[in-house]
């Protein structure tokens, strides 16, 4: 933006002196952020960014953010057989059939680790005596064959071999009953006639650890002549009616739980679920398979989340009668009776090959935990005749059902207010509309015309399960054109998308829990001064729940003042007023370029941020944002995605986040815009890029500029090659700087030999200037040994899609003056017939500088989580499992030739991850080398860490390095 000179000292700005501890007091001012430990799924990829502050030589506080590092979390591997984790001898059922019946018992594996793997089940009946072995899915765990086609069939004394099932991580199950037959033949032993073996294995044991590498247990089948009983537990309604002939309930298998302590537990005509009210029905269904009639005793205790409903059980030879709960009033046949959750019924005489049902409604509680922990039970009864079994003295009951669970689902509720406010006090009346209270409104006093202004926010998880809450923010009446940033609660470290669906989000929230935000809002420098007040309004929405939405105010009261210019090119295209023009205030209603690219393809925008501010700090940090409109965060077509990476990178660099600029000076970046694979051919899709300031300007507040630039997806494959990225940066006198560069072959066909060249403008050549351009051999970014230098032509070639990592370096003479800048132009010129790959450039313009801080992040792994890194620092990912640990070590460096004062490093614990109980020694926490005056302190909260001091002064090569260590949550 062209600069404009607005009135001073208006919008927020921490006024501590050690910018360290103001970022920390932010924590403690707006609240600290509720320590929640949520495992991660497998492949999570955990990223962290640091940042720093510090007061340039003109007493400017300024802030530099570092790299992005990245963790994946690796897959890690558990599970259990029905009640046990590794092999074992238990008996988990225990059947009784006549000879030539066939009896069912169910098993359930549970996947209990962070991904999906597949298991392989096998059943080995131990003597050989049955005559058939079966195995047969049982999706909905009613102990039950869900139809006639076995997994697997084994006779004799082969083994039954179930293929191999895929079965999803964290809690997925599949359920499964085994099929025995016993021969019609059968006379002896009777008890048992045989056991048999169940044992799982998964299919990848290197994600497992001993003795949970395997699991086993075991069936019994006893052999009898007299009645022999099976019983089942589902969740369904019976073909009869419920009592009264009323029809029942709907039957649901899972939702969410109650939200009253005060839903009805009595059976009446009508009886349904509603919003704040869950009922569902369960049916105990029991036969004889044996070979006489016999008294069958059954005892159902309903788990903690569950409530039977009084007067709503049914046996199925007296359909529409509902049983008595007490000592009397049931029907000829049965003795039923209820004693708190425990039911009991006695049925006079089952015959053989008969089939009956007992179903009864019960109140899903309030207090029923997520999952299917306390909703989750199984039948007892006995196997065989129970001749003295009363229901008020039941006996001793030998067999159990097959588990049937409610699976309780969370309600999701969430509310967002002003900082400090109460999920009470700032709910909507309408949700997604503020309710206008103090509670719910956040009010800034002015906002410089080109600057922002900040609002601190509280987010509150208001339902019963954990959630992340997406974040977005109307433009309401603020200026046309104001953009919008969100941040932890620290106000420097931005919040990313941890739910993968391309929305900023809180990160996990506990139950009851809230965490504290602070949203930005970015003026643009045509707001008329004078003008306001000014509405946004910040909504939430559940990630689990996307209907769940809350909504608050932010509220500025005058425009009191750009100082930011982006462009798509270092000249710029006309006023951004008009058609594709890109200089000054934008955007333009039109964009200024418009690239096509296959569909599926990313396509690079190269953009140029220029600092305007020449009276402000010595160097700016933008940070970088895309929509498709010009409301920020707003959001991306669907299936569309942007990634911003350094000058002359591709789109399979590293993404970074915002960039720095001197004053006066202009930095190149590239932007990776890529539709999906899916796209149908569209012409100009409108894609918006923003870069605002990480510190205040000289205006006191931040700045920002937007630019419209848009995409043609075509079907078309596309011929060339790019040179990527535009570099900006920094060179004291008589010294270098090194440039990374990308080559890219972005078409389909290989390209030849190439020549590269870097030239600087003659009279900077005159003045000493000069570069030199080497292959990057390793990739790393850095002129070691085994790079190339440079000579002559590159034979080729380069084939489609590949790369070709460049290093230029810039000599600076050591007369160069403090301000002066040098444009190298980068150029690969490919020497085939055409058709080629063209000449693409690329250009590093560099500063001379006096004081400038780097801030540069690395990384290790520390598995054992003691504090100390078992690896040598770097910025390459890493791959750790759930419990084991990170040490970060954040490295700021006076790079200029001038001191620095008050500098402080902040960083926090990213999502997933919570601060280590064992963190690196303290001599190595905060360390530096060139520092003088009060001497550098570590500090660390819950969430956050600094290393920094009030009065401090960081000499040219000086350096403060912060250390610490996070744990990957399990």
């Amino acid at each position: 933006m062209s600069p404009i000179s607005p009135a001073k000292g208006v919008g927020f700005r921490p006024n501590a002196t050690w910018a360290g501890a103001a970022v920390l007091s932010l924590g403690f001012l707006f609240g600290s952020s509720s320590v929640f430990a949520a495992p991660p799924p497998a492949n999570t990829v955990i990223g962290n960014q640091a940042s720093a502050t510090y007061s340039d030589s003109a007493g400017t506080t300024q802030l530099a953010t570092s790299n992005l590092v990245q963790t994946t979390v690796q897959q890690v591997g558990s599970f259990t057989l029905d009640t046990v984790n590794q092999v074992t001898t238990t008996v988990v059922n225990t059947k009784l059939g006549a000879a030539g019946s066939v009896v069912y018992a169910p098993h359930t594996l549970t996947n209990t680790g962070n991904g999906t793997d597949s298991f392989t089940i096998t059943v080995d009946a131990d003597t050989n005596a049955f005559s058939k072995v079966e195995v047969y899915p049982d999706t909905n765990g009613d102990g039950v064959p869900d139809g006639t086609t076995p997994l697997c069939t084994a006779t004799s004394a082969a083994v039954c071999n179930v293929p191999a099932q895929n079965v999803p991580g964290n809690n997925g199950t599949f359920q499964f009953v085994v099929a025995y037959t016993i021969p019609g033949t059968a006379t002896t032993p009777t008890t048992p006639f045989d056991t048999a073996t169940i044992t799982a294995v998964p299919g990848t044991p290197a994600l497992y650890t001993a003795p949970n590498t395997s699991a086993a247990d075991k069936d019994q089948v006893n052999l009898t002549t007299v009645a022999a009983f099976n019983a089942t537990k589902s969740i369904g309604a019976p073909a009869v009616a419920g009592p009264g002939g009323a029809a029942w309930p709907l039957a649901s298998t899972g939702g969410p739980r109650s939200s009253s302590a005060t839903c009805s537990t009595t059976w009446a005509a009508g009886l349904a679920s509603s919003a704040t009210c869950k009922y569902t029905v369960y049916t105990l269904s029991f036969n004889n398979t044996g070979g006489a009639p016999g008294k069958f005793a059954l005892s159902d205790t309903l788990p903690s989340g569950l409530t039977y409903v009084a007067g709503s059980a049914v046996w199925s030879s007296a359909p529409g009668v509902a049983l008595g709960d007490g000592a009397a009033g049931d029907p000829a046949g049965i003795d039923f009776q209820v004693t708190g959750n425990t039911l009991n019924a006695v049925v006079a005489s089952l015959g053989q090959n008969v089939t009956q049902t007992i179903s009864f409604v019960v109140l899903v509680n309030n207090t029923a935990v997520v999952g299917t922990s306390t909703t989750t039970n199984v039948g007892q009864y006995n196997p065989t005749d129970s001749p003295a079994a009363t229901a008020a003295a039941i006996g001793t009951l030998g067999s159990s059902t097959n588990p049937a669970a409610y699976t309780v689902t969370a309600s999701y509720g969430i509310v967002l207010g002003t900082n400090p406010s109460t999920a009470a006090t700032a709910v909507d009346t309408v949700a997604g509309t503020p309710n206008g209270t103090a509670a719910d409104t956040t009010t800034r006093p002015s906002v410089v015309a080109g600057g922002s202004v900040k609002f601190a926010q509280t987010v509150f998880n208001a339902g019963s399960g954990v959630d992340s809450v997406n974040l977005s923010i109307a433009n309401g009446t603020f200026p046309a054109g104001t953009t919008f940033l969100l941040f932890a609660a620290d106000g420097v470290t931005p919040l990313l998308d941890t739910t993968g669906d391309g929305v900023p989000d809180t990160g996990p929230i506990p139950v009851g829990g809230s965490v504290n935000i602070v949203v930005q809002a970015n003026v643009p420098a045509s707001a008329t001064v004078g003008s306001g007040p000014f509405d946004a309004v910040v909504t939430g929405r559940s990630a689990g729940d996307a209907t769940k939405l809350d909504a608050t105010l932010d509220r500025v009261t005058v425009v009191v003042g750009s100082l930011v210019d982006l462009t798509n090119s270092a000249a710029g295209t006309g006023s951004g007023s008009v058609g594709g023009g890109d200089l000054g205030p934008g955007p333009s209603p039109q964009p200024t370029t418009t690239n096509t690219t296959p569909a599926g393809t990313g396509t690079i925008f190269t953009l140029f941020v220029k600092n305007n501010d020449g009276t402000g700090p010595a160097t700016q940090t933008y940070s970088l944002a895309a929509s498709q409109s010009t409301s920020f965060p707003g959001t991306l077509p669907a299936g569309w995605s942007v990634k911003f990476v350094a000058a002359g990178g591709t789109c399979t660099a590293a993404a970074i986040t915002s960039v720095s600029v001197a004053a006066g000076a202009q930095q190149q970046v590239d932007a990776c815009v890529t539709p999906p694979a899916t796209q149908t051919p569209v012409t100009a899709q409108a894609i918006y890029f923003r870069v605002q300031s990480t510190a205040v300007a000289s205006t006191g507040v931040l700045v920002s500029d937007v630019k419209l630039d848009a995409v043609t997806v075509t079907t078309a494959q596309t011929l060339g090659a790019t040179l990527t990225p535009n570099n900006v940066g920094q060179v004291a006198p008589g010294g270098t700087v090194v440039y990374a560069h990308t080559l890219t072959n972005t078409g389909n066909q290989s390209c030849g030999a190439y020549q590269l060249t870097a030239t600087v403008p003659a009279g900077d050549a005159t003045l000493g200037w000069t570069t030199a351009i080497y292959l990057d051999v390793n990739g790393d970014g850095q002129i070691n040994a085994g790079d190339t230098l440079v000579t002559g032509p590159i034979a080729g070639p380069l084939a489609a899609g590949a790369t070709q990592k460049l290093l230029v370096r810039v000599f600076a003479p050591g007369g160069a003056s403090a301000g002066a800048t040098d444009t190298a132009t980068v150029t690969a010129t490919f020497t085939d017939p055409a058709p080629n790959c063209g000449a693409p450039s690329a250009t590093d313009v560099s500063t001379v500088i006096t004081g400038q801080l780097r801030v540069v992040k690395t990384q290790a792994p520390d598995v054992a989580c003691d504090g100390t890194a078992d690896a040598a620092f770097a910025a390459t990912p890493l791959s750790l499992k759930p419990g084991q640990c990170i040490v970060y070590q954040i490295v700021a460096t006076n790079e200029g030739s001038a001191p620095v004062t008050n500098i402080a490093i902040n960083d926090a614990a990213p999502a997933y991850t919570t601060m280590s109980p064992t963190q690196p020694p303290v001599a190595t926490r905060c360390v530096s080398t060139g520092v003088s005056g009060t001497a550098l302190a570590y500090a660390q909260t819950a969430t956050a860490v600094s290393c920094g001091s009030a009065a401090n002064t960081v000499a040219p090569s000086g350096t403060a390095t912060l250390t610490f260590a996070v744990r990957i949550n399990q």
